[in-house]
This record gives C-alpha cells, structure tokens and sequence, in this order.
C-alpha cells in the first residue's frame, strides 16, 4: 500500500513537472517564431511623423509605416500590433524583446548597426530644413547664429549637427519641434523630408532647397535574428513586386 502510493505520487509529480514545463515560456524560441506561435509581431513606432505615423482624430495610429508593418505581417501570416512609443526608445525595446521590430521611418547608420539589423531598405529619404514661409533663411549657412530644432534620437538632430554655428535645441519628439518653429522659440527645424512636405502643406512653413543629407529608411530587428531580418526582406521584396508597395505609397502622397 505504502508503495503503491509512492509510485502514484511520483507518477503525478512527474505529469506535473512535464505539464508546467510545456505550458512555460518558449525561452529557446528565435524572435520569428516567437511571432509565428503568438500569431502577432508586436511593432515599435512613434506616431509624432506624419504622413509616416501619426494619429488620427479617433486615437489610432495611422500611416504610410503602419500600413507597411501591416502588409509585412500579413507576408508573415501574422498580425501586426503597435505599441506607442518615444521614438528614442524603439531601439532599446527591440534589443530587450520588449517589441519584435521597430518600423518608425529609421534611417540606416553606422552608430544604429553596432547595436540592431536593419531590414533591406525599403525608402530612399532625406534630412532637410523646415523655416517660416518667406523666411530670409535660405541656405543653412544662414543659419549661424540661429535656434535649430530637432527631435531627439532621430538622425535629423544628427544632421543638424553639422550646422555651424547654430544654437542646437534637442526635443521630445517633432510635434514639438515644429511647435517651437510655429511660436517663434526656435527659427528652423531640421527634420525628414516627408515630414517637412506634410507640415509644410498642413501650416504653410517653407522647406530650404538643398537637403543636409541623404539617407535608407528601413526596420529594425534584434541582432542576430537573421530568419526574421530573411523574412522581412522577402516580405518587402514580394510586396514591391505586387505593386502594394506604390499603393501605399499613394496612399500616403510618398
């Protein structure tokens, strides 16, 4: 009797042990298939960029990347969830798997691929200067002397740095960058040329005519996940291909 119920008691520790471990965290799982058995590829963005991510007047997230996210993940068979976030951040959230990938119009550089992978590119972009419609600023020389935003962590307050000479004022996030331009605090900002197109459209600001710089737009995945970075690609790749690439684009005024 007595070891009949220590064989019981053994049997049903063991089922238990073997239930928890099958019911735990997937902790080998590569962040691909980490997408595929959750059915969602959680995505990084920071919707202060439109016509890239914004949101609109019933709190969602909407753009060019967010549509772009949403075709990639349907490539992947998944769907795509966005998590609102200060852009500065993105990159940290990816390396510690607290999103899949970041898909918030970044630019390809040196100093981001030390630490995350870039997708192919799937934009061709630039960093250019937003000013007052018929501001005497045309050129960035003039701008010596001058007070110059640029939101934080984007690689237009890396381009602004090559200004000479200007009073650089580093913020939160673009909505407040072209605030500061609106109420007079800073005189130019420096900023995507999409983004510029769009506030230049929407408040009547002037856009200077030679760009800082010239940049590829692309996602970012964690390091090291090459079968995620391969599938990513051909999902970019399949759907430039079937011309839903140019209709988002469109969509968008891109």
């Amino acid at each position: 009797m007595k070891d009949s119920r220590i064989i019981r008691f053994a049997i049903g520790t063991l089922l238990a042990v073997t239930l928890a471990v099958g019911c735990g965290p997937k902790k080998d799982m590569t962040v691909l298939e980490r997408i595929k058995d959750a059915g969602v590829m959680t995505v990084g963005v920071s919707p202060d960029y439109p016509p890239f991510e914004s949101i609109d007047d019933k709190g969602n997230i909407i753009g060019f990347d967010i549509d772009l996210a949403r075709a990639v993940a349907a490539e992947l068979g998944v769907e795509a969830k966005f998590v609102n976030m200060g852009f500065d951040s993105i990159i940290t959230a990816v390396k510690s798997g607290q999103v899949n990938v970041g898909i918030s119009s970044f630019s390809i550089n040196e100093e981001r691929k030390a630490s995350i992978d870039f997708s192919t590119p799937y934009l061709v972009s630039s960093q250019v200067v937003l000013v007052q419609k018929d501001s005497p600023l045309k050129t960035a020389e003039d701008l010596a002397g001058k007070h110059v935003a640029a939101a934080i962590g984007t690689t237009g307050a890396e381009a602004a740095k090559s200004i000479k000479d200007i009073e650089l004022k580093i913020v939160d996030d673009n909505n407040l960058s072209v605030m500061m331009l609106s109420n007079g605090s800073a005189d130019a900002v420096v900023i995507d040329v999409a983004i510029a197109k769009e506030y230049q459209k929407k408040l009547g600001f002037d856009i200077m005519e030679k760009p800082l710089q010239l940049e590829e737009t692309a996602c970012v995945i964690m390091k090291g996940n090459e079968d995620l970075t391969q599938e990513i690609n051909k999902a970019i790749e399949k759907i430039k291909a079937d011309g839903s690439f140019d209709t988002i684009k469109a969509k968008w005024e891109i």
